[in-house]
């Protein structure tokens, strides 16, 4: 496929050039005036029209690439002139060969007009090859400096997912390790939430993006699977508005804040709770977290705490940038996570 449309762009390159020259060789046979075309005036506007396709071959396929350089514009300007002025003196010759060959007595101009009438079209060869050849360039070095972003941006993706994923991992395990030690019947069912989990981890998340829907059903599990641990007197609650089914959103992009309310809002003690709130629009979704904030030996929360929050914002400035907006709020009694993102069908 991409042969294909290599060789689909070096068609339609050559056909313009083509064109062009085409035009540029037409173009002196536009005169009212002019009652015929002579065999003189075609072959003397053949031949101009090689040495300036010569010319601007050569400045755009040679000198620009290698001339066109800091320190070297003196040389490159130098050999400019020259070719402009070699141009200049081998069509005056041209011209009288082919005047004593084909016995052409029209009246011409003077000598020194006859030289100088080659510079004019020369300069505007000139300035076109130039001009089209360090636009390409301009456009082919963003190209490649764009797929570089691309290339980077997935490898930092790549990079922030694998250490999101290990992160989860160990707070679930650590969560049926403390089911298995207090030998709950619900030890069983917990593994085949965290089967469903890793499932979701190790294929699913691997995927650019995954559908919304999916993306909440993970929530659902992990938050399933936190229950399980957790007193009933805890109060978890996750609404829903609206309808996930096809959107799409890139995988384990919510479950951070998630995380870490059950990480810093839950408490045997003290009075706990946890609002999860997700509300689909039609092409923005807004999800909320809030929860109490327990300390833990005098710990606070901050918005970079944890590999996985930290995770998640760089996340989010990669893969939307202009399209989301996230509000974190500590007023030390309470953890707000308020998210917008825009998303499409």
């Amino acid at each position: 496929m991409r042969v294909h449309k290599d060789i689909q762009s070096r068609s339609f390159t050559f056909a313009i050039h083509v064109l062009f020259w085409l035009g540029f060789f037409l173009f002196p046979f536009i005169d009212d005036n002019r009652q015929h075309i002579s065999n003189y005036f075609i072959i003397r506007n053949a031949f101009m029209l090689l040495l300036l396709a010569s010319f601007y071959y050569i400045n755009s396929l040679f000198l620009i690439p290698k001339l066109l350089l800091p320190g070297k514009l003196r040389i490159y300007s130098l050999i400019i002139l020259v070719i402009i002025l070699t141009i200049s003196v081998v069509n005056l010759v041209f011209a009288q060969i082919l005047d004593n060959i084909m016995d052409h007595e029209m009246h011409h101009p003077s000598f020194l007009r006859r030289l100088l009438y080659p510079v004019f079209p020369s300069l505007f060869v000139f300035a076109i090859s130039t001009a089209i050849k360090i636009t390409n360039e301009w456009f082919r070095n963003e190209k490649q400096k764009k797929e570089l972003e691309n290339e980077q941006l997935n490898s930092e993706l790549a990079f922030l997912k694998s250490q999101v994923n290990p992160h989860f991992l160990f707070n679930i395990l650590n969560n049926i390790c403390s089911l298995a030690r207090k030998k709950s019947d619900e030890t069983e069912n917990s593994i085949i939430k965290l089967s469903q989990i890793m499932r979701y981890m190790l294929y699913e998340s691997k995927d650019e993006k995954v559908s919304l829907e999916k993306e909440v059903g993970y929530l659902k599990n992990y938050i399933e699977l936190q229950r399980l641990r957790i007193s009933a007197e805890v109060i978890i609650n996750f609404t829903i508005e609206g309808n996930p089914e096809n959107y799409f959103i890139e995988p384990m992009l919510l479950i951070p804040f998630v995380e870490n309310a059950f990480k810093h809002g839950i408490s045997y003690v003290d009075d706990s709770r946890i609002e999860i709130s997700l509300k689909v629009g039609e092409k923005s979704i807004h999800f909320t977290v809030e929860n109490y904030i327990i300390a833990k030996n005098d710990e606070n929360i901050t918005v970079e705490s944890g590999i996985g929050l930290k995770n998640v914002l760089r996340r989010l400035e990669l893969l939307y940038p202009g399209k989301h907006e996230i509000s974190i709020k500590d007023d030390k009694v309470k953890y707000l996570v308020d998210l917008k993102i825009s998303l499409y069908k």
